[in-house]
């Protein structure tokens, strides 16, 4: 990248999983979905990847204070940095740990009181895509044009909900059911219309007879999906009781 935005069009917690604003002053602005473990973990890495970076120090970033080791003179940041490495290759036996200027520190603090979250704190879970969800869509989409359709949208285009390929496989038998459903609706309803209009006759007995059996065919098949459905929903609470 070539340019740094001065703005973001788009920032939602449907396509970021954190979400922080740093204003020039007042409050930093931090929004996300992860657990405050993981927020603390990706905050860390961010952190260790900039204090890798040669050039001024976040500390210095953040007060909009210089940094009395990173901005002073070369000689004495020199001294200062062998100073610290010293020091650090003396810790523990040896082990290197290097140390995150005051002021990150003080971000960090700042973006935690910011969430006020904590690990203990219990995180609100998405819904998922049950059977009722579903039945409660379809009863939504009752006076529409077409009421599956308005219904297989609305699942769609709902990523809010969890699902699971049981639940997944739910929602197609309960959607299909009710288009199969449909389909023998609409056949009976032409089979009757053509029945009024011309009577049974020996020309359209073959016609209407077939219009019969295709809608006892469609409405077979709305059965079946029903069934295998109150089957699987009869096991889930078999299952939810044990």
């Amino acid at each position: 990248m070539t340019r740094i935005p001065d703005a973001v069009s788009v920032a939602s917690l449907d396509t970021h999983r954190l979400i922080v604003a740093v204003a020039n002053s007042g409050h930093t602005d931090v929004s996300s979905n992860l657990p405050p473990s993981g927020v603390a973990d990706v905050l860390r890495q961010i952190a260790d990847r900039y204090e890798e970076q040669a050039g001024q120090c976040l500390g210095a970033f953040v007060d909009g204070v210089p940094c009395p080791v990173h901005d002073a003179p070369a000689s004495v940041a020199e001294a200062a940095l062998d100073a610290g490495r010293q020091a650090a290759d003396g810790f523990a036996g040896g082990t290197r740990e290097a140390q995150r200027p005051a002021g990150l520190d003080a971000l960090l603090d700042h973006l935690a009181a910011a969430m006020s979250l904590d690990d203990d704190q219990d995180v609100d879970e998405p819904d998922a895509l049950t059977a009722g969800v579903v039945r409660a869509s379809l009863d939504f989409n009752d006076g529409d044009r077409d009421q599956v359709l308005a219904t297989l949208r609305d699942v769609l285009l709902d990523t809010t909900t969890t699902r699971t390929p049981e639940q997944a496989l739910a929602a197609a038998r309960i959607l299909l059911t009710a288009h199969a459903r449909q389909i023998a609706a609409l056949i009976d309803a032409h089979y009757r219309e053509t029945r009024t209009r011309s009577g049974l006759t020996r020309s359209n007995r073959g016609l209407l007879t077939g219009y019969e059996g295709a809608r006892k065919i469609v409405a077979r098949y709305a059965d079946g999906l029903a069934d295998e459905q109150a089957l699987a929903e009869a096991a889930d609470r078999e299952q939810a009781d044990q």
